[in-house]
């Protein structure tokens, strides 16, 4: 127990070791913060010009002028930087500032890797701000403004680096927004005029089906029904109307059948002679009885076939075809009620079959040989008789022309049937042609609206009205360098150093098997001593002490003084410095 009492280690044990291990403590404590000193005061100074650019919106509100671009401002920000850091700008900013002209190896460097030198001393940085989004009504992180800053040796070069920058960005924003204002309005037009073309196109198929089923269209197809019905109502009427007529030329060719065409001649005696037509009838009459009775050398059948030729060539007149055929129904109807009566052989029946077949060959004859009666032939002088047969011929005018309208009336009528049949497929058609013309139509007019919004949007970004890039905080000469940062590597020079120092010492102290102190030779011993001589310094060990003394404060000195010069060249003058530390303490 009392031997752990003594081997632990007081304050004045730590305090004596220090005195006795001073210069291994403080030769590589002041080696190492010297190193660091001439590091922090050697190393080149580098400065940085900063220049913030705020993204402001449109000044004119989206509700009146839409834009049409609608990339994010990152990400605008983002497809600039690419756009402006090629190798070709890169290399033409370089050769104009002359930069890393400092040594011969990096004057020979490759455009590549000057370019990633360049990059590497500029900075980009976005700012960005919670808002409300006004479409979500949420919070949200907008980009609100960037930072462009460059880093070079020269605090002038570094200001120039970064105004120059500064206008690429600016010029290639407003390029690039000018660019895609007018491709979409140059996309929008050719579309436009494609779209008209198709309009145009389907125009002219409409107007090509209007002009192939004109009459089958289904707006025309009511109209073909009700004409249809008034159409067959039409030939209602006139079928009536032809019945009507018929009845009328029957009685009337009945009127017409008792009348002589001739007017009577009556003799002073008040004997009526007949004229020469009806006396013609009677011979003729005269000469079919004779005839059926008689051979064709009777004397009765010769005499009067030969009156009759003489009358006919008097009158100019052949047989009359319809009083034959008249005659020759009366005859096979009289001849019927002879055979229900007799026989065959019978002379009546006989003489009757002879008589049909007279009446038959002077048909056939008379129907063969039918002319035109010439002009010098009797004209009807009985009153009764031209006005019956004027009626009849008026009546048999207005049938002819009656009939012909109804064969226009049926023509009519197919015609409409047919266009009335054909109607669901031409309206099949029509549709599908008008759906076509109104997706066109439709799709023409919002490619119209989205180009005049496109002419708009494309005079707003050329006035620069829209979105744009306003620099705010241009590139300000740097007066302090950012890096390196001396502070630092004096504090981590100086704490290095105490380490160092202090390590060293305990480790050389470690290593001492000398006996230090009367605590250390009682341990030794077993029993403490009788008296403690201290060591006695000769004039040799005092001058030594005052030398080492000297390079001390001489130290001291030199590090006040570099620390000084630091101050005042690499932090702030030590005038500035004096007022900043009296406002700081209110001394002023």
């Amino acid at each position: 127990m009392l031997d752990e009492e003594e081997n632990v280690k007081t304050l004045q044990d730590y305090i004596g070791m220090l005195r006795r291990r001073k210069f291994a403590l403080l030769l590589p404590a002041v080696a190492i913060f010297a190193l660091a000193a001439a590091l922090a005061l050697l190393l080149p100074a580098t400065y940085q010009s900063q220049a913030t650019i705020l993204i402001e919106e449109q000044e004119i509100p989206q509700d009146f002028v839409r834009s049409t671009i609608s990339t994010f401002a990152a990400q605008q920000v983002q497809v600039i930087s690419q756009r402006v850091l090629t190798v070709e700008n890169i290399s033409t900013i370089v050769d104009k500032f002359k930069l890393y002209d400092q040594g011969a190896s990096k004057s020979r460097l490759p455009r590549t890797e000057l370019a990633g030198l360049f990059r590497e001393n500029m900075l980009l940085d976005l700012v960005s701000a919670d808002v409300i989004d006004p479409r979500s009504g949420r919070p949200t992180e907008a980009t609100i403004a960037f930072t462009l800053s460059f880093s070079d040796p020269n605090p002038s070069t570094a200001q120039k680096v970064t105004n120059e920058l500064v206008t690429l960005f600016l010029n290639e924003n407003l390029r690039e927004r000018t660019d895609q204002a007018t491709s979409t309005e140059d996309f929008l037009n050719a579309e436009a005029i494609d779209l008209n073309k198709e309009l145009l196109a389907l125009e002219q198929r409409l107007a090509d089906f209007k002009t192939a089923n004109e009459g089958s269209l289904p707006e025309l197809y009511q109209f073909n029904l009700s004409t249809l019905e008034r159409t067959e109502r039409e030939i209602s009427d006139v079928k009536l109307r032809i019945q009507e007529l018929d009845k009328r030329k029957i009685e009337l060719a009945a009127q017409l059948a008792q009348l002589s065409p001739s007017s009577p001649v009556v003799m002073p005696s008040g004997e009526v002679v007949l004229s020469d037509v009806d006396r013609l009838k009677a011979l003729q009459s005269e000469y079919r009885r004779k005839a059926a009775l008689y051979r064709d050398n009777h004397p009765d059948v010769v005499r009067l076939a030969r009156e009759i030729k003489a009358l006919e060539t008097e009158l100019g007149v052949q047989a009359d075809v319809d009083d034959l055929r008249e005659q020759l129904q009366e005859a096979q109807r009289h001849l019927a009620e002879l055979q229900g009566r007799y026989k065959d052989s019978h002379h009546e029946v006989v003489a009757t079959q002879r008589l049909v077949a007279q009446l038959q060959e002077s048909i056939r004859v008379a129907g063969a040989s039918k002319t035109k009666a010439p002009n010098n032939a009797p004209q009807p002088d009985n009153p009764a008789y031209i006005l019956l047969d004027t009626q009849l011929n008026a009546t048999n005018s207005e049938i002819r022309s009656l009939e012909g309208k109804l064969v226009e009336l049926r023509d009519k009528i197919s015609h409409y049937e047919g266009l009335i049949q054909r109607a669901p497929d031409v309206e099949k058609d029509y549709q599908a042609l008008l759906r076509d013309y109104a997706n066109a139509t439709a799709k023409y007019q919002d490619i119209k609206a989205k180009q005049r919004e496109a002419a708009v949007s494309k005079n707003l970004e050329q006035e620069q009205k829209g979105e744009r890039f306003t620099l705010i905080e241009p590139p300000a000469l740097p007066l302090d360098p950012v890096s390196p940062n001396r502070p630092a590597i004096l504090f981590l020079g100086f704490v290095l150093a105490a380490g160092a120092g202090l390590g060293f010492a305990l480790v050389k102290e470690a290593m001492d098997g000398s006996v230090h102190g009367v605590r250390e030779l009682t341990a030794v011993m077993g029993a403490a001593p009788l008296v403690a001589i201290p060591y006695i310094e000769n004039a040799q060990d005092i001058q030594q002490h005052r030398r080492a003394w000297q390079i001390s404060m001489a130290a001291g000195l030199t590090a006040g003084a570099l620390f000084l010069f630091y101050l005042h060249f690499f932090y702030k003058p030590l005038d500035v410095l004096y007022f900043v530390i009296v406002n700081k303490l209110g001394l002023n």
